[in-house]
């Protein structure tokens, strides 16, 4: 087994640390794999509704909206004739995407508390699994998708070869945040606490079940929110209708590769710190 010896270099060499995390990615794969399996199976195991919980957050969302809508609580007008019930799903279901990837790294280190002290593997394992676990979420939820658009007859156009480009961007973007933010996160629980608080005020300034206004003061804190062009473009690729941020979401791309770069070695130099912490 090879032996890691962590030493008071401050000194980083970005490049080399780069690709031993890559290295140790690669290696720790099939140990991923198995926590991901092992941890899907203990959640559902004794679960008479299964995997129905993971569903549970869009449906009620979207119901809530749904049911204020057509109560004439409030009004929301839809542009490019688009049923409400399509747009205010599939943008709950993003928006989950969302929420839960941003939050994956430290909810999977904090699941490994018992074991990173203990063993010595490659921390980037609980990394993967976290992503694998987002993935298998997000299968599952896609049948609630498939089946409102096929119920509202709405059709996509050759623009669906996007989607899972932009579902790819937005997991880059969510999963490069919530990594950076993972090593104090697990230090002080204020920043999940933060967290938690902050992303449902975010989707209220997020085409998420209403769209952008058309001028004054929230249209500019609605354009200076990232994930107005990748919940709006996503679901468009989805639904027939053209693409508006497509150059929004190229500089998102390459920004979220350069976060990911160093929310990866950040981590990887930040664990020992971590696990002295969390474990004493």
């Amino acid at each position: 087994m090879k032996t890691t010896v962590y030493t008071s270099d401050k000194q980083t060499h970005f490049i080399k640390e780069l690709k031993d995390v890559f290295s140790d990615i690669k290696k720790s794969n099939f140990l991923a794999y198995q926590m991901t399996k092992r941890d899907i199976q203990s959640q559902h195991r004794q679960s008479i509704l299964g995997v129905f919980w993971i569903l549970f957050p869009v449906i009620i969302n979207s119901f809530i909206w749904l049911f204020l809508n057509g109560s004439g609580v409030v009004s929301i007008q839809i542009p490019g004739g688009l049923p409400y019930p399509v747009y205010v799903i599939l943008g709950t279901t993003i928006w989950n995407i969302f929420t839960e990837t941003i939050q994956s790294p430290i909810l999977s280190v904090n699941q490994g508390r018992g074991i990173i002290s203990k063993i010595n593997f490659p921390k980037e394992a609980l990394l993967m699994a976290g992503i694998y676990k987002i993935i298998f979420n997000l299968l599952i939820k896609m049948i609630p998708i498939i089946g409102v658009m096929i119920y509202y007859q709405v059709v996509p156009s050759w623009d669906i070869i996007f989607f899972p480009i932009y579902i790819f961007v937005i997991l880059l973007f969510s999963f490069s945040i919530g990594l950076i933010i993972t090593p104090l996160g697990l230090i002080y629980t204020d920043i999940s606490k933060l967290i938690n608080t902050g992303i449902p005020f975010l989707m209220y300034v997020t085409p998420v079940v209403y769209a952008i206004p058309k001028s004054g003061f929230f249209k500019y804190i609605f354009e200076l929110n990232p994930m107005t062009y990748l919940i709006t473009d996503t679901r468009n690729s989805l639904v027939g209708l053209d693409a508006q941020y497509t150059l929004y979401i190229i500089i998102l791309s390459v920004l979220s590769f350069v976060l990911l770069s160093i929310g990866l070695v950040i981590f990887r130099k930040s664990m020992p710190i971590v696990i002295e912490k969390i474990g004493g």
